[in-house]
């Protein structure tokens, strides 16, 4: 049997979708729309294409620094201690009374300078009492001599006049050396690192005095791997610095190579010579000693805080008609704070030293000028992100 619908429920039906049909193009018409209302405020900024395609990327605010030429050196670097080669206690050769103290702890002197007297009233007087006594056998010499030449006296009583006359004069001698130890000198030239004596206080030859060091003649003791033997030798340049004395970096040289290994620890001992006309660097010192192994007087030269680490290898950022185009660094010899660029560059080529931190490669950039505000991603240089607090972070004490 076959049912027909009537007339009316048909054109019904075909008025409903012709009208959902419309009502469909319509929305779509709607959305596709965005094209022409790119260009105004809030449609998406120019460039805006369909469903958001094709929005320009922003470039990214950088810093950089041309590669140079400059020396660079391959060194061994080890860390040590400052000492003197010329330190002695100084004690008394005589006993007495502390008359005067005439340094104190930290004065320079120079050698033979005086820096203790000791009352030397009784030794005086012993020195005078030997120079009669060697006067008064010199004349009797004299005289002896003299009746020896005539033949009034034997040769016996020539010699006994002669043998009392020397003994005169060496007793003389030992009164003027004791006199002479009264007063305590620099042995060299130096500094006084302590003063034990104290006025008026009675010494003898076991009593201290004085430590005294010189700080010209300072050395750095280091131990050095047995695979470098070859590679130092002596009075091979070196320098010296510590963190102690920023932006300073002292001449040395390698003074003594010890002829043994150690076989417990595998090392040699290398004593680096310093060179210190100043005399400002004081023992105890803790410094870096680096031996220079290599000069290259003449290599391509970029800051270390230029590089890049990704995988295990180098790389540096340059840039190249407005964008960051990133190079493998083939790194030759180092130093705190360059490292020689050995191939893939020339000099001049402007490298990025501030803002590569997760750069992209071909990502647009902006050069910046190096003295404005350190630029951020994602943001402008030098302000702080809005979800960023600029409060300082509490310390750890409070």
């Amino acid at each position: 049997m076959t049912f027909r619908l009537p007339t009316s429920f048909c054109v019904h039906s075909r008025f409903t979708a012709s009208a959902l049909a419309l009502t469909s193009l319509m929305l779509l018409a709607g959305c596709g729309g965005g094209d022409k209302s790119a260009d105004a405020p809030g449609g998406g900024g120019p460039g805006a294409g369909k469903w958001g395609a094709g929005r320009t990327e922003e470039a990214v605010a950088v810093q950089t620094a041309p590669i140079t030429r400059g020396p660079i050196s391959a060194t061994l670097s080890f860390n040590s201690t400052l000492e003197t080669e010329s330190s002695v206690d100084l004690f008394p050769q005589i006993s007495g009374e502390i008359e005067a103290l005439l340094v104190e702890e930290g004065d320079f002197v120079k050698a033979g300078a005086p820096l203790l007297q000791i009352d030397e009233r009784e030794l005086r007087v012993d020195a005078d009492e030997a120079s009669v006594n060697l006067e008064r056998e010199q004349a009797n010499f004299d005289r002896i001599q003299e009746l020896f030449k005539r033949g009034l006296v034997n040769q016996q009583e020539f010699e006994n006049a002669s043998y009392t006359l020397s003994q005169r004069r060496l007793g003389a001698e030992r009164a003027k050396i004791r006199l002479d130890h009264a007063t305590i000198r620099a042995p060299f030239d130096g500094v006084i690192s302590e003063r034990a004596a104290q006025l008026g206080a009675r010494v003898s030859s076991g009593t201290k005095l004085f430590s005294f060091v010189s700080l010209q003649d300072m050395v750095a003791k280091v131990f050095v791997p047995g695979r470098y033997l070859t590679a130092v030798n002596k009075d091979q340049e070196a320098t010296i610095t510590s963190e102690f004395m920023p932006g300073r970096t002292f001449a040395g040289w390698v003074k003594r190579i010890s002829p043994i290994i150690d076989p417990q620890s595998g090392t040699f001992k290398v004593t680096v010579g310093l060179r210190n006309p100043e005399q400002d660097v004081l023992p105890g010192l803790f410094v870096k000693a680096n031996i220079i192994t290599e000069e290259r007087p003449n290599a391509l030269l970029v800051p270390k805080r230029a590089v890049v680490y990704d995988g295990g290898s180098q790389f540096l950022y340059t840039v190249v008609d407005g964008k960051a185009v990133r190079r493998q660094l083939d790194a030759g010899f180092e130093t705190p704070d360059t490292v020689e660029v050995r191939s893939g560059f020339t000099e001049g080529d402007p490298i990025i030293i501030l803002g590569q931190s997760g750069l992209k490669d071909g990502a647009p950039v902006k050069v910046v000028d190096p003295n404005a505000p350190a630029p951020s991603r994602g943001g402008h240089p030098g302000k702080t992100p809005p979800e960023a607090s600029a409060d300082p972070a509490p310390s750890a004490d409070s």
